[in-house]
């Protein structure tokens, strides 16, 4: 044998010592890495468990605050309904209380003295109300096809 082949022989004897420590070193590390997937296990499944707990309770709160806003506009609704109603039935005696308050003071003036031609004059929001203007219909829906001529000037 020559030289040449003793070294390559012995490179190769230490080349295998060398792969025989890495692979018992790998073997190793691979035994630490079942140990820490198996404490993560251990550790983390209960976690998940509470966890799908806690999200199958928020989805039951989300679904009971979406009934409780679905109702809220249902009472907003209703609310808004039962107010233009009352609108509605109020309007005309609320108007008819205003003129007979505008009615109560002109002749409280007039009985106590006071008849001066402010006190006879009608109120600016009802001569406003009179004064014509374009296409303006005069007295209710019976008489719609009475207008009353447009201003010139």
């Amino acid at each position: 044998m020559t030289a040449t082949a003793v070294v390559l022989i012995v490179v190769a004897v230490v080349g295998l010592v060398v792969v025989a420590m890495a692979v018992q070193s790998l073997i190793v590390t691979l035994r630490e890495l079942r140990r820490t997937v198996d404490d993560l296990r251990r550790e983390t499944l209960p976690v998940i468990a509470e966890l799908r707990a806690t999200v199958d309770a928020a989805n039951g709160e989300i679904a009971r605050v979406d009934s409780l806003l679905d109702t809220a506009e249902e009472v907003g609704a209703r609310v808004e309904a039962t107010s233009r109603l009352a609108w509605l039935v109020m309007r005309n005696p609320l108007v008819k209380l205003a003129s007979a308050s505008v009615a109560g003071d002109r002749a409280a003036r007039r009985l106590a003295g006071g008849s001066s031609a402010r006190a006879t004059e009608a109120p600016r929001a009802l001569r406003a109300a009179e004064e014509p203007s374009d296409g303006v219909v005069i007295g209710d829906d019976r008489n719609r096809s009475r207008r009353r001529p447009r201003r010139v000037g």
